[in-house]
C-alpha cells in the first residue's frame, strides 16, 4: 500500500496520507503552508548547526507506517539534499501544522507514533484555534510532559545541547 501511495500523483494543493485508518486526501491551506515556511525559517536562523527539513518520511517504517511531519530539523552533518527519508534517531523534534482534516490525527494518533519512535519533542501548531501544544519526554511510547499556549507566546524546544525558541506570533491563523 505504501508503494502504491508513492505512485499516485495529485495536484500540489492536495496531499495523500496513509494512516492507520487508510488513505486520506489532505487539502493544504495557505495558513498551513505559510506557518510551515515560517517555522522552517526560524529553525534556519535560530538553531546553529541544524537544517530545517520538510516534505519527508521518517524511517524505519513501523507497523507499516512512515510518518510525514510538516517540519523538523537535522544536524547539518546528517542532511543530504538527495534524500526524502530520514532516520528517526536524528530528529530532535517534529512539527505538525493542523489542517481541518488532520486535527484529530495530529492530537490523538500522531503523538503515539512519534513517542514510540523516541523523538524527544512533538509540536502541534493549530492554525484553526491559534494555539500550540508541545509534548516532550517520551517514555514507553507516551509523551510525559505537555505545554501549550496561544499564538504570540514563545515556544522553547530542546534541540540537543541548545534550545530553539520559536516566535509563534509569526504563525498564520485560518
Amino acid at each position: 500500500m505504501a508503494d502504491a501511495l508513492e505512485a499516485v500523483h495529485l495536484p500540489r494543493r492536495l496531499r495523500l496520507r496513509l494512516t492507520r485508518n487508510g488513505l486520506t486526501v489532505v487539502p493544504v491551506t495557505q495558513a498551513h503552508l505559510m506557518t510551515q515556511r515560517r517555522i522552517a525559517n526560524q529553525i534556519e536562523t535560530r538553531a546553529p548547526g541544524w537544517v530545517p527539513i520538510g516534505e519527508f518520511k521518517i524511517v524505519p517504517r513501523r507497523e507499516g507506517y512512515s510518518p510525514e511531519p510538516d517540519v523538523s530539523a537535522l544536524p547539518e552533518s546528517e542532511w543530504n539534499s538527495g534524500k526524502s527519508e530520514f532516520d528517526e534517531g536524528h530528529l530532535p523534534f517534529v512539527v505538525e501544522v493542523v489542517s481541518p482534516e488532520s486535527r484529530n490525527r495530529d492530537y490523538s494518533t500522531e503523538p503515539d507514533h512519534y513517542a514510540l519512535r523516541g523523538i524527544p519533542a512533538y509540536l502541534v501548531v493549530d492554525v484553526l484555534s491559534a494555539r500550540w501544544t508541545l509534548l516532550t519526554r517520551p517514555e514507553d511510547g507516551v509523551y510525559r510532559h505537555e505545554e501549550s499556549g496561544a499564538f504570540g507566546d514563545e515556544i522553547r524546544i530542546p534541540v540537543a545541547d541548545q534550545t530553539l525558541t520559536l516566535d509563534s506570533s509569526q504563525f498564520v491563523r485560518i
